[in-house]
């Protein structure tokens, strides 16, 4: 065998243990490497606003024909929702940066110790946020949305 074959079975030989190697490991989870993981999802809330998982700490309330900075929207981490109507009420979980001090390192992480409400008019591209238990009691009533309203767990939606 002279060296011209020798090199044309070593590279052969090299592409077909790289097609095995990948059959072999990638095959059930080439998703999640290459796109949207196993967990991502989005519901439809109403007739035009979604909510959306796009990773574990990114999932919010937005419309689903897309949004700008003027649309109404509840950012991310909602854990709990309902609808009443036109009116969208969640419960959410605020996040933090994973390293503060790190300018380069801007990944969020739940903060445990922040969780507020959030209200959303899909009728009228109106959200009031960042409210406490008391504060959610009192708009839900000058809303006229029944106190009651029992906000479900996201993956139970």
């Amino acid at each position: 065998m002279n060296k011209y074959q020798k090199t044309c079975v070593f590279f052969c030989a090299l592409i077909l243990s790289v097609l095995v190697i990948s059959f072999l490991f990638l095959n059930k989870r080439t998703s999640i490497v290459f796109g949207p993981g196993l967990q991502d999802f989005s519901k439809n809330l109403t007739s035009s606003y979604m909510l959306y998982r796009n990773s574990a700490h990114e999932i919010f309330v937005a419309p689903d024909n897309g949004w700008n900075s003027e649309t109404a929207i509840i950012p991310s981490k909602v854990i709990k929702v309902n609808v009443y109507n036109e009116f969208i009420v969640a419960e959410r979980q605020d996040l933090k940066r994973r390293s503060p001090k790190d300018s380069l390192d801007t990944y969020e992480i739940p903060d445990e110790n922040v969780k507020d409400f959030w209200i959303l008019n899909t009728d009228k591209n109106e959200v009031w946020g960042r409210l406490s238990g008391d504060g959610l009691k009192r708009k839900l009533d000058s809303l006229h949305i029944p106190a009651t309203i029992e906000l479900v767990d996201i993956y139970k939606y």
